[in-house]
């Protein structure tokens, strides 16, 4: 079975249809959510409610685009609504004797500049860094799941690299100071 006929049968009401996208995608959405989100509970609850909207939109479903791109927007949008509807809440280190904190801390500032750096970053740029570097997706499934040529996703990632570069230089160059 493909997509298009996945979708068809969904459409028709036949149970196999959303069995087959959702045993297809259930695993890329997921690491989607995980990496926008940053925790298993709440990628697993966007992952479900992903597949919900889909299902309920599937009526706006085009299929001269990819599925799996236009399921990946769903994915996307959703992600940055959890993102904008989350309160900023402290990262704290529990010392222990084995872990030799100082690092520790040193390393999730490090990770938390970035992650914060990259959720600054429009939507588009974001979710093409988070597929390329987080998901290890090629260049050309990520220019098939966002509908785009594959030199137009280079040039689109070589702008996002470029865009990060530029916020992570503002943010040490202002540290300095």
């Amino acid at each position: 079975m493909d997509d298009e006929a996945a979708v068809d049968l969904t459409r028709q009401g036949d149970r196999r249809g959303p069995e087959w996208l959702l045993a297809r995608y259930q695993m890329s959405v997921y690491t989607l959510t995980y990496r926008m989100l940053g925790n298993q509970a709440d990628a697993e609850d966007a992952t479900q409610e992903v597949f919900l909207r889909a299902f309920q939109r599937l009526h706006q479903y085009r299929p001269s685009e990819p599925f799996g791109g236009w399921l990946t927007g769903i994915a996307r949008h959703y992600s940055i609504d959890v993102l904008r509807q989350r309160r900023p809440a402290a990262d704290l280190v529990e010392p222990s004797s084995s872990v030799d904190v100082e690092r520790t801390v040193l390393d999730r500032l490090d990770r938390a500049r970035v992650q914060a750096a990259v959720n600054r970053l429009p939507n588009r740029d974001r979710t093409l860094l988070v597929l390329r570097y987080w998901e290890d997706q090629p260049v050309d499934r990520i220019a098939q799941l966002l509908g785009m040529s594959e030199g137009a996703a280079k040039v689109a990632l070589l702008r996002a690299r470029r865009s990060l570069a530029g916020i992570l230089t503002r943010e040490v160059a202002t540290d300095a100071v």
